[in-house]
This record gives C-alpha cells, sequence and structure tokens, in this order.
C-alpha cells in the first residue's frame, strides 16, 4: 500500500509530493524536493519517516508540514 500526498506550508512557495509506504514494520517516506534525486526519510510512524524526509526545507517546516497529513497519522 503506497498513500500519495502532496504537502504544503503556507510560508513556503512550493509544495512537497510524498509517498508513504510501510515497510517491514517501520515507514519509509519518499519526498519530491529536488530535480535530480528525491529525499527518503524513514520511521516508526509516517510523521516520522515524512519529518526525516523533509530535512532539505528544515525545521520548522518539516515537522508542521508532517503535522497535516492527518490525526490518525501519528
Amino acid at each position: 500500500m503506497v498513500t500519495s500526498l502532496r504537502l504544503t506550508h503556507p510560508r513556503l512557495d512550493f509544495y512537497v509530493d510524498v509517498r508513504l509506504t510501510p515497510f517491514e514494520g517501520r515507514w519509509l517516506a519518499t519526498a519530491d524536493l529536488a530535480e535530480d534525486r528525491p529525499d527518503v526519510g524513514s520511521g516508526d510512524t509516517p510523521r516520522e519517516a515524512v519529518r526525516a524526509a523533509l530535512e532539505v526545507p528544515g525545521e520548522p517546516y518539516a515537522s508542521e508540514m508532517a503535522l497535516s497529513i492527518g490525526e490518525g497519522a501519528t
């Protein structure tokens, strides 16, 4: 099961397409931030994986954008 998301932030003038995939009890997030290759993050929860994949925009953007994936995706 792959979940595709489009994340935005009010202070950024771009959006980030993210794909979340469960893998061996963890989550992998692939974020399309750069043209040359996607940024990948992993975590125990979808939010952790998204935060890890969003290192390029940094904080607080990564955490705030990860919150937008919904309350059910702790």
